[in-house]
C-alpha cells in the first residue's frame, strides 16, 4: 500500500477516535495493516463501531483509469490501433462480439483483473513483471493506475506483443510498458530479485508440459523480489462452461494447482483471491460458479 494511501486511512481512524473506544482504535489499527488496495475504515455511527467498506483509496484512481480508457475509446489513435489489430490477427474479425470485446479489453482488466491483483497486494507496487502478457491489457491497466510503475511483459506470440506496443502507446503508457517476444522453453530476459509483482493471467491452462510448466513457475520465482507477490488466475475446472475459444482438454482444479505450485519451488500461499464485488466464499455451489481460480502467491524470502 503507498504510504499516502496508508495515511489516508490511519487520518480516518484519528478522525473517529473521539466517537470509539480504545479497543476500537486498536482493532482499527489491525484493519490498516490487513487493509487492501480496495478497502478502508468507516465509523457507522448507529453502532459506534469501526467497520471495512469496499470504497478504498484506490478507487478514485480506478475509476479515472476507467474514464480515460473510455475516452481512448472513441479517438482517432483508436481507429487506427484497429488497423494494427486487422493486420496482425485478421481472425479475429470473423466474430464482432469476439474483436470488440479484444479492442475494449484494457476496460476489462479495469474492471475485472485490476483489483483482483492489488487485493493481493500490501506494500508499494514499483515494477510489475507479465508472464503471458498478451496484446499488454494487464500492464497497461496497472499502468493507467499507478502513474509511476514500470511494465514488463513476454509472450510468445510475436502478432500479440506487437499489437501490445500499439495498445501501449495508444493509452499514452508506452514509456511504462516493455513487451517482447520470447520462445516457449526461454530464460525470461530480466534480470533476478527485480519486480515487486507478477502476474500470470489465463497461461498457465495452455501450457501442457509439465516440465515447462515447472520452468516458467521457477522463472517467475526467480525475477521477483523476496517477498513478491504472484497473481495468477486459471480457468476453474468446476465451472460447467468451457472459457476458451477452443476446448483444452482440462483445466486447474484449485487444490490442485496450490500443491503443484508450492511443490515446483519456493512458494508461501497466502490465499485465495476471489471476486472482489461477488465476495464468493469457498462453498461448493459458490465455487461452481466461479469461472476462474485466482490466487496470491508469496515468494518466500
Amino acid at each position: 500500500m503507498h504510504q499516502s494511501d496508508q495515511g489516508c486511512l490511519q487520518s480516518q481512524i484519528l478522525a473517529y477516535s473521539g466517537s470509539c473506544s480504545a479497543s476500537d482504535a486498536i482493532s482499527a489499527q489491525s484493519v490498516v495493516k490487513r487493509a487492501t488496495c480496495f478497502d478502508t475504515v468507516v465509523h457507522d455511527p448507529e453502532t459506534n463501531t469501526l467497520r471495512r467498506s469496499s470504497v478504498g483509496p484506490y478507487a478514485v484512481r480506478l475509476r479515472e483509469a476507467r474514464e480515460r480508457a473510455d475516452a481512448v475509446a472513441g479517438s482517432r489513435q483508436h481507429d487506427e490501433f484497429v488497423e494494427v489489430v486487422r493486420r496482425e490477427t485478421p481472425w479475429r474479425f470473423k466474430g464482432e462480439k469476439g474483436l470488440d470485446r479484444y479492442l475494449h479489453n484494457v476496460r476489462h482488466h479495469l474492471s475485472h483483473f485490476a483489483p483482483l491483483a492489488l487485493s493481493c497486494v500490501d506494500d508499494d507496487i514499483r515494477t510489475v513483471f507479465d508472464f503471458g502478457c498478451g496484446s499488454g491489457s494487464g500492464s497497461i491497466a496497472l499502468a493507467l493506475i499507478f502513474s509511476d510503475i514500470r511494465c514488463q511483459g513476454v509472450d510468445i506470440s510475436p502478432a500479440e506483443v506487437t499489437i501490445g506496443r500499439e495498445r501501449a502507446k495508444l493509452f499514452g503508457v508506452g514509456d511504462r510498458c516493455q513487451f517482447d517476444c520470447i520462445s516457449p522453453r526461454q530464460a525470461l530476459p530480466v534480470p533476478s530479485d527485480a519486480f515487486d509483482l507478477c502476474t500470470c493471467c489465463s497461461v498457465l491452462e495452455y501450457v501442457t508440459d509439465p516440465g515447462i510448466r515447472k520452468f516458467c513457475v521457477q522463472e517467475m520465482a526467480r525475477v521477483l523480489v523476496p517477498g513478491g507477490r504472484l497473481f495468477m488466475s486459471v480457468p476453474n475446472r468446476l465451472y460447467p462452461i468451457e472459457l476458451h475459444s477452443h476446448k483444452l482438454g482440462w483445466n486447474y482444479f484449485p487444490k490442485l494447482l496450490k500443491a503443484r505450485i508450492v511443490g515446483a519451488t519456493a512458494w508461501e500461499v497466502m490465499r485465495l483471491a476471489h471476486p472482489h464485488v461477488l465476495k464468493l466464499c469457498s462453498t461448493p455451489l459458490r465455487r461452481l460458479l466461479t469461472p476462474w481460480s485466482n490466487f496470491c502467491l508469496r515468494k518466500e524470502r
